[in-house]
């Protein structure tokens, strides 16, 4: 299923020749969209790098006021959806567009990729080799460089490398720029004729791209550094009032990422409060969060066996599965929405322009996430306890329902509710694959932004964010699944 859209695309591109697939691929109008896209993954990589590590040294390092609140607010940026802060910025300028405003936008809404993995490492080093390194005579910078910086760059370059892969696929944030990167142009393509062998192509393209940042990526990831065991946590660097220019720094961030769109979201919403059709916003609200719902439970019950094979029988088998799953994470909405338009309406057409081709669109493209939380659960509980249940002559499947499903339910639970936010939020596959006369919250507000009714947006965007927030203040506490396993532990 995975595969799916990978196959159509090669056999949609291919179907008029492969010579007609390289004539689409050299027109100089594709050779200028696959420049920018290049360029705004690398600005977007490179942003987020400076942006994610600037953070985390801040607020992990320094004696910067209000650090605790400020590190509290770090991980909501991934919870507004990039075309949302787009929106706001549109709301206050409607005539902003373009390369470098879109690479902003995706900057500020993708650089805790970067931050939260590098204070949690930073947090992590042993506080002796900075004390040793200072003896030396090296000064806070030189510690910096030669010290704190080799043990995380491996994690803030894989997290600089997901901001760049999230900028290949965004697609609502560019279409509001009007920027023509590869998801603008297929979208408008596949919009604009009947022949989607064009599309198509340019849909395998941007796969092939996405592919290998997501090889890079997992490259890097694989070669991290571990953290250096320690029996005193990191110190925190005295910079004198150099502290209030550190606190202006990421005030700005978070006012640029968090409160300005809040503003423009709470003032637009106030200012056409007469106007709004309440029934309709819970009507809507209540479709997002259905459509969402099944995805995440359709990509929870595809992950769960593969988790299982992954976790608890580590053969080869198990391990080529997982990583083909991987593919996933290279799938753009748009060419996801794109391979299932044509599968349902040649195929499937007693699904097409239903809700459930659209869930299976979210599961597919979410998959993976929720394959990450599956694995990492069930690997947390000890093999002994499946021994020991089997020794009493409970089968694998008694065994997996009564010892190990409890304990793993908390994990399990978390990644549902990730694909659950995730999916709420997707654009692309949904203006795409949506039954007629059905809307949702992210499309309706593309709906009015498209046509310039930006305060008439506003409802539907305020709505989006509130409705994610729920789920996304579970996912913000981990201690919670943890004592519930801890929990489930101690009773058997």
């Amino acid at each position: 299923m995975v595969l799916i859209p990978l196959t159509y695309l090669l056999v949609r591109a291919s179907e008029n020749g492969w010579e007609v697939f390289f004539n689409i691929l050299s027109r100089p109008r594709t050779v200028n969209t696959l420049l920018t896209s290049f360029a705004l993954s690398l600005v977007v990589a490179a942003g987020s790098l400076f942006l994610g590590v600037s953070m985390a040294l801040i607020l992990g390092k320094t004696n910067t006021p209000l650090r605790r609140l400020l590190l509290v607010l770090m991980p909501l940026p991934l919870a507004i959806p990039s075309y949302v802060i787009a929106y706001s910025y549109l709301a206050i300028n409607p005539f902003l567009n373009g390369f470098w405003i879109s690479a902003l936008i995706l900057i500020l809404a993708t650089f805790p990729f970067v931050a939260i993995p590098t204070y949690a490492l930073i947090r992590r080093i042993n506080l002796n080799q900075e004390e040793v390194a200072r003896t030396l005579g090296l000064s806070p910078i030189s510690v910096l460089t030669k010290i704190i910086w080799p043990q995380v760059r491996v994690a803030s370059f894989a997290g600089a490398l997901l901001s760049g892969l999230y900028a290949l696929s965004e697609f609502g944030t560019v279409a509001f720029m009007r920027l023509d990167t590869f998801t603008r142009v297929i979208y408008t393509t596949y919009r604009a004729t009947f022949d989607r062998s064009a599309a198509a192509s340019l849909g395998l393209m941007l796969l092939m791209v996405s592919l290998f940042v997501v090889f890079l990526e997992r490259r890097f990831r694989g070669t991290a550094n571990p953290s250096q065991t320690m029996s005193k946590s990191g110190g925190i660097l005295k910079i004198g009032s150099w502290k209030y220019l550190a606190l202006l720094f990421v005030l700005t961030i978070y006012f640029l990422t968090l409160a300005l769109p809040a503003y423009v979201l709470i003032s637009r919403t106030l200012q056409v409060s007469a106007e709004i059709n309440l029934n309709n916003i819970l009507s809507l609200t209540f479709n997002t969060a259905l459509v969402a719902f099944l995805g995440a439970t359709i990509a929870l019950l595809l992950a769960i066996p593969v988790g299982v094979l992954s976790a608890r029988f580590n053969s080869k088998f198990a391990r080529f599965l997982e990583k083909s799953l991987l593919i996933t994470h290279a799938l753009p909405g748009v060419v996801v929405g794109l391979a299932l338009v044509a599968l349902g309406a040649r195929y499937l057409p007693s699904l097409y322009q239903t809700i459930y081709l659209l869930a299976f669109a979210y599961a597919l493209l979410f998959i993976a996430n929720s394959l990450g939380t599956v694995r990492s659960s069930l690997e947390k509980i000890p093999v002994k306890l499946d021994e020991v249940s089997r020794s009493l002559g409970q089968t694998f499947g008694q065994t997996f329902k009564r010892v190990i499903l409890p304990i793993a339910s908390p994990g399990i639970f978390s990644g549902w509710l990730l694909v659950f936010v995730t999916a709420m939020k997707e654009l692309p596959a949904t203006l795409m694959l949506k039954p007629t006369g059905f809307e949702t919250l992210s499309t309706s507000l593309w709906t009015a932004t498209s046509i310039s009714q930006f305060a008439q947006a506003a409802p539907f965007a305020l709505a989006l964010i509130l409705i994610a927030s729920v789920p996304s203040y579970f996912l913000n506490r981990p201690n919670l699944a943890e004592k519930d396993a801890m929990r489930e532990n101690s009773l058997i």
